[in-house]
């Protein structure tokens, strides 16, 4: 399968030493420099609804956020090359294919009912026109990355609710999981052990910082499976951080404790990236 791009983000990319805005429609925001083969990802970021859709909503704003991943874009925020969602998963959910990422029922938001009034087929349209203009962009990234090292690893952060694993009867979830259920280890098993190894080497004060593989989660969302689909020299590894740096249900964030963790993030990515042959 080839890498799906937009060619005239393609010569920007090709051109420019950075690179720094939103994509078409708003949807997401980019840092980028394009001097390393690695991509830091946080595509449930993003907390924005589209105002035609917020009329419609059944869910409440704290419910939404209770969903999202608070903050995560702060954490790879100075990386070489980053890209974070700015909309909710509420809305299309980038994590998922495009016959499910507008959850238009609860079974497709954890049993929570998004919408009272279902929105039009054309603001459903508007919706998955954002979505797919993400992996556009995204692919383009990757294609130029590809071009320039022979290969990519996209370090796709997320966050997750402590609470929820725990109702589940999970005891003492980890801080980290990485989902490396897509990843082929023959291929690619001494980098995911390092990344393993790097994250447990972040420091967050006045924790005892755990990490685990395929304990909360496997990693089997759309985004690890398309890109893992485009090319095989493109490695994705899903990193979930528990909400330890938050109240998952007021929202409130430790700001000591986010900056704590995206340096550990900033300086695991930069350790873990492939060596660049000059």
């Amino acid at each position: 399968m080839s890498v799906p791009v937009d060619p005239e983000v393609v010569e920007r990319l090709r051109s420019a030493k950075r690179l720094q805005g939103e994509g078409a429609g708003g949807g997401f925001a980019f840092d980028l420099d394009l001097s390393t083969p690695a991509l830091a990802v946080a595509i449930h970021a993003g907390h924005n609804v589209r105002g035609e859709l917020l009329p419609l909503m059944r869910i409440s704003e704290a419910d939404r956020l209770f969903e999202e991943d608070p903050a995560t874009d702060r954490m790879i925020r100075g990386a070489a090359n980053a890209v974070w969602g700015l909309d909710s998963r509420a809305e299309y959910d980038l994590n998922r294919p495009v016959e499910r990422a507008v959850p238009l029922t609860a079974e497709h938001f954890w049993g929570v009912q998004v919408y009272r009034e279902a929105p039009t087929l054309a603001m459903v349209q508007r919706s998955l026109e954002k979505h797919e203009a993400f992996y556009r962009f995204i692919g383009s990234c990757i294609r130029v990355l590809l071009e320039r090292f022979g290969v990519c690893v996209v370090y796709d952060i997320h966050s997750y609710n402590l609470s929820r694993q725990i109702e589940k009867g999970i005891a003492n979830p980890p801080v980290f999981n990485l989902g490396t259920a897509l990843l082929d280890r023959s291929r690619w098993g001494g980098r995911i052990d390092d990344w393993l190894r790097e994250l447990g080497r972040i420091e967050i004060p006045g924790l005892a910082v755990t990490v685990e593989e395929n304990r909360v989660f496997t990693g089997a969302g759309e985004l690890c499976s398309r890109l893992t689909g485009w090319d095989r020299n493109i490695l994705v590894l899903p990193t979930e951080v528990a909400k330890v740096y938050m109240d998952e249900r007021t929202g409130a964030l430790n700001d000591p404790v986010i900056e704590a963790v995206g340096r550990g993030f900033r300086r695991a990515i930069a350790v873990h990236t492939p060596p660049i042959d000059r």
